[in-house]
């Protein structure tokens, strides 16, 4: 019997900035059950399409830079929006083809801008931490002004995984604020002016 692919089953969240330090120390009412040390990080997301065609198949096609590599990723949305959503996060550059060309034929990876037009490009400043041992917490702050914090949990059961963070985030409000979060492709095509790719 096959494997399962595991899904990035993700929520995202408006958080105060002035609360991670309670965050860090865990020191909220409640704490959280377990908490591993934050850690920060950056890198920048270059994204990439041609007349929208991937995004308005639910396809985000980047290139991820970081002080140490540089990795292609495509993103394909299995369900929700913006905020909720469900992703099958594909690494393997083969398999990026086979879900790239269809749309795309054009694509290369051996071309500038993978032979497609650049959609997006901004970096993000990430601090990320693991809680009650399954739950990653990351809190992103782009360069273009815009924050925004997300739960995420693989899982190969997107409803389950989607019940699980509800009630994971319902635990912690002191933390997790209720609200409209806008995810950061979301707000850099608002704060570009540039409608967003439906």
């Amino acid at each position: 019997m096959a494997t399962k692919r595991l899904l990035e089953v993700e929520s995202k969240f408006l958080f105060n900035p002035s609360l991670v330090a309670t965050l860090r120390s865990n020191r909220g009412n409640p704490a959280f059950e377990r908490l591993e040390a934050l850690s920060t990080h950056s890198f920048t997301d270059t994204y990439f399409d041609h007349h929208d065609i991937l995004s308005k198949s639910g396809i985000w096609l980047r290139q991820r830079t970081t002080s140490a590599s540089l990795t292609l990723e495509a993103k394909v949305r299995v369900s929700g929006d913006f905020s909720r959503s469900t992703f099958d996060e594909i690494i393997d550059h083969n398999d990026i083809t086979d879900v790239i060309r269809p749309h795309l034929p054009q694509f290369d990876t051996s071309k500038k801008n993978l032979g497609l037009d650049r959609l997006a490009k901004f970096t993000t400043t990430r601090q990320e931490v693991r809680a009650d041992d399954k739950f990653a917490v990351v809190l992103d702050y782009t360069d273009f002004g815009h924050s925004v914090g997300e739960v995420e949990l693989m899982a190969e059961d997107e409803a389950e995984a989607h019940r699980q963070i509800d009630l994971f985030m319902a635990r912690y409000p002191w933390f997790f604020i209720k609200g409209k979060a806008e995810g950061k492709l979301e707000a850099y095509f608002k704060a570009k002016a540039t409608p967003i790719p439906t």
